[in-house]
């Protein structure tokens, strides 16, 4: 059997490492004297002290380790939570990489003693009479990253009623304050013709600005119109709402196309 510091020195686990994997039942030793306390571990118990830092490193948290050592047998468990796992770190390197060519580009910026944020005055405004049409809309306080899967149920919706879109789908923003987990959301289909189902969109003058890329950016976008909307000595009169002129569901969100709303009076 190993001493703590014999397991410790092998493993490159700190003894305050080991006395918590014992504490938290992750890692018990073999034995513990009764006498002094000292606790010992079997040769074999290394390469478990090997797995756990193994999956430390895919990003696991300890207890999600403590569960895959509990159902070690069980194969395909593992495999989904690594296939899991692998998806997070893809989705996480994606973030990141993109954030690091901002990043890049704002140094840039600074080095040819340019603004950073400058790219707010190459955000076009304009001035447009919104189309009147009736919408097939259903309004519920939403967690934003469910979007599409609200998007969705409409769609369905619309299929099963057999009704005809002319225009391109969007979404009303009735919340006064940004909260994510509980959105107040407005989902609307325009049709061709009005039924006992739709009500008149009618948002009348509005500014309008376009999105192009990622959904971060829409802060940005919101600031240009409601800056531009002061300015111009105009007042809101209405809730935003948003048009998707691309399809979310199969478009890279670099190549997203998103006119923004405001109307205004």
């Amino acid at each position: 059997m190993l001493t703590i510091g014999e397991f410790s020195k092998i493993s490159h686990l700190t003894l305050k490492t080991l006395r918590y994997y014992d504490e938290i039942g992750l890692l018990k030793p073999a034995f513990i004297n009764a006498k002094n306390n000292y606790r010992y571990y079997n040769i074999s118990q290394l390469e478990t002290a090997l797995l756990i830092t193994r999956l430390k490193s895919y990003l696991f948290s300890l207890e999600e380790i403590k569960v895959i050592l509990a159902n070690w047998e069980n194969t395909e468990l593992l495999n989904s939570k690594m296939k899991a796992k692998q998806e997070n770190l893809t989705q996480q390197i994606t973030f990141y990489s993109a954030l690091s060519k901002k990043l890049k580009h704002d140094i840039q910026l600074l080095e040819a003693e340019e603004n950073i944020m400058g790219y707010l005055n190459q955000i076009e405004i304009k001035l447009v009479d919104h189309l009147t049409y009736p919408i097939f809309s259903q309004r519920k306080q939403i967690n934003t990253a469910d979007f599409l899967k609200h998007f969705n149920e409409l769609f369905s919706k619309i299929l099963f009623e057999n009704l005809s879109s002319i225009a391109k789908p969007l979404a009303i923003f009735h919340s006064s304050e940004y909260e994510p987990e509980n959105y107040d959301v407005e989902i609307a289909i325009p049709l061709a013709m009005a039924t006992n189902k739709t009500k008149v969109f009618n948002p009348g003058l509005c500014a309008m600005a376009t999105l192009i890329g990622s959904y971060d950016e829409l802060p940005s976008i919101h600031t240009k119109l409601h800056v531009w909307i002061a300015e111009n000595n105009y007042k809101l009169n209405g809730a935003p709402f948003e048009v998707y002129q691309t399809d979310p569901y199969c478009t890279p969100e670099e190549n997203n196309i998103i006119e923004v709303y405001f109307p205004i009076k």
